[in-house]
């Protein structure tokens, strides 16, 4: 039969890897937040220069903008 020590024993080991695991979640989620911040910068800095490409074009062939 476990007595209270066991059980508090094993409380803490518990506590101790469910913590250790919090904490890897946590530095995964935060790679991918950060990496997801990279991705949509380089695609939002591509959209930009496209769209000032395209402008420059519509303007020396005198083409109206379409919204």
């Amino acid at each position: 039969m476990l007595t209270k020590i066991d059980l508090s024993s094993i409380g803490r080991l518990l506590d101790k890897k469910l913590d250790t695991k919090l904490r890897t979640i946590k530095e995964d989620i935060e790679r991918i937040r950060k990496d997801q911040k990279t991705i949509v910068s380089f695609f939002d800095r591509e959209y930009l220069q496209l769209r000032k490409r395209i402008e420059i074009i519509e303007q020396h062939l005198g083409l109206q903008t379409v919204q």
